[in-house]
């Protein structure tokens, strides 16, 4: 069983009258454990398919399996909860909330479940030391820089044990350096957690480090190898 399948995905939009086709009978599957990226040109889908993929948005055919359930079967509701639980998500502008400090940005899931403090506190020990930010959980998220503002990203899409981590272009917003070392971080939480990671990204860099490439074009998508 794959960790992710798309089977026969649809997706058109509307603009000014005009339907605009975005995705194409497109099927495609992640392994557990694997991390793939997304590649295309700008304008191709990709932040699109990652939406479909993950339940932010939904396709207007086919089918997405994450472990073997299929997510148009939920309710909206049901569907948050599996979401909140399943998948962890990492975006280019950090999606961070300043009015809360380091420690309850990466709690956020897990209070939003309603899980016990004691195991809140020591899975927030772990997910700081994983993403390198120890020590930090007492700051103002105005205080970071942006590589440790996407490390705090990336604690709290690990925090809850997803099955699979969806990235928009994480490392997009940093210089070479930051994004040199965010990349290494999130290797290293794939070979330690075995979480499937699946990335949608332009550089050439990010997408060579990964077990796979997926080139978005015409509403389909191709392996790639570099």
């Amino acid at each position: 069983m794959y960790a992710l399948e798309a089977r026969h995905l649809f997706k058109n939009y509307y603009a000014r009258g005009k339907k605009v086709e975005v995705l194409q009978d497109l099927s495609m599957q992640v392994k557990r454990g694997e991390m793939v990226a997304i590649m295309g040109a700008s304008g191709s889908g990709k932040t699109t398919l990652l939406h479909n993929l993950s339940g932010i948005d939904m396709p207007d055919a086919g089918e997405i399996l994450v472990n073997g359930k299929d997510l148009s079967a939920f309710t909206k509701e049901e569907l948050a909860l599996f979401r909140r639980r399943h998948f962890g998500m990492v975006f280019q502008d950090f999606q961070l909330l300043e009015s809360l400090s380091v420690g309850e940005n990466i709690l956020l899931p897990m209070i939003l479940d309603k899980r016990d403090g004691e195991e809140q506190a020591c899975r927030l020990k772990e997910v700081l030391e994983m993403a390198g930010i120890e020590g930090l959980e007492d700051r103002s998220i105005t205080e970071l820089s942006g590589g440790q503002k996407q490390r705090v990203a990336i604690a709290r899409a690990f925090v809850q044990g997803p099955n699979i981590i969806f990235a928009d272009e994480p490392t997009g917003n940093l210089d070479r350096e930051t994004a040199g070392h965010i990349l290494r971080c999130m290797l290293e939480l794939n070979r330690k957690t075995g979480t499937s990671i699946l990335l949608v990204t332009h550089d050439k860099h990010v997408a060579s480090v990964c077990h796979r490439v997926l080139r978005l074009q015409e509403g389909g998508v191709e392996d790639e190898l570099f």
